[in-house]
């Protein structure tokens, strides 16, 4: 990947490992908020810069986003696809990502997410933009979920717990959104429950989505042994402890 090279005073070295030292001494799985003095801005109000850094070298860039200051929320929505980026990028063969398909075009334009997002978008955006679907269009809100369960907000937040987890949910920024592809019939899948519990708390909340839906070729059904997907398996009533196994993996 061609990239102009930039090299850094040492004033502004110093400045970066401090920001290091202090996200060190942070929770190391959740991101830290920095603030800029006012004569130290550099981006437009719809702009940020993005950076990742390993040991000894990094990689900027610069994005334009919909118009207006952006909030937290928004920030952590670049982080997370980020993160999720890097995985795949170091995980997955070097290919062009997807083409975006018309529902997720209408999906975006709706939302007024598709000013500076190309058709064909790279691992980074594509990673926003599947992170950010997720979120608003493929979950339910705390109580949404709360009543489609027939309990009550406060007994699905002690069922998020990290302590003793049986939902998954996602949190954004103080509100949670509960996925969608724990639900069947408007009911949790059988089992989900005991098998939550074996999932890592920091997994990236798209690589436990896409670990529940895709076929798992250590759960195979019928006589021509098909995979199928750990969700499937749960609903059809098979065994819990197959796939409370697995989930470790993710």
């Amino acid at each position: 990947m061609a990239a102009d090279t930039l090299y850094l005073t040492v004033g502004a070295t110093r400045g970066l490992a401090e920001i290091g030292r202090a996200v060190e001494k942070a929770d190391r799985k959740e991101p830290i908020e920095v603030r800029l003095s006012e004569n130290a801005t550099f981006v437009d109000e719809n702009e940020i810069v993005v950076m990742v850094f390993s040991r000894q070298q990094a990689l900027a860039c610069r994005r334009t986003v919909p118009a207006g200051t952006l909030k937290l929320r928004e920030l952590g929505l670049w982080m997370e696809s980020a993160e999720r980026a890097i995985h795949e990028l170091s995980s997955a063969s070097s290919t062009d990502a997807p083409q975006l398909t018309a529902n997720e075009v209408a999906l975006l334009d709706e939302a007024g997410l598709t000013e500076g997002i190309r058709t064909r978008p790279g691992a980074f955006e594509r990673s926003r933009i599947d992170f950010d679907l997720l979120l608003q269009r493929e979950s339910w809100t705390l109580e949404r979920a709360a009543k489609a369960l027939g309990v009550s907000p406060a007994r699905l937040r002690q069922r998020l717990s990290p302590s003793k987890r049986t939902l998954y949910g996602i949190k954004d920024g103080r509100a949670w959104r509960i996925p969608k592809f724990q639900f069947v019939g408007g009911k949790q899948v059988r089992g989900l429950g005991k098998v939550l519990p074996h999932v890592r708390p920091d997994a990236h909340p798209l690589s436990v989505r896409a670990w529940f839906m895709a076929p798992h070729q250590d759960l195979v059904v019928g006589n021509d042994e098909r995979p199928v997907p750990p969700i499937e398996w749960l609903s059809s009533g098979r065994p819990v402890e197959a796939v409370a196994a697995l989930a470790e993996e993710i």
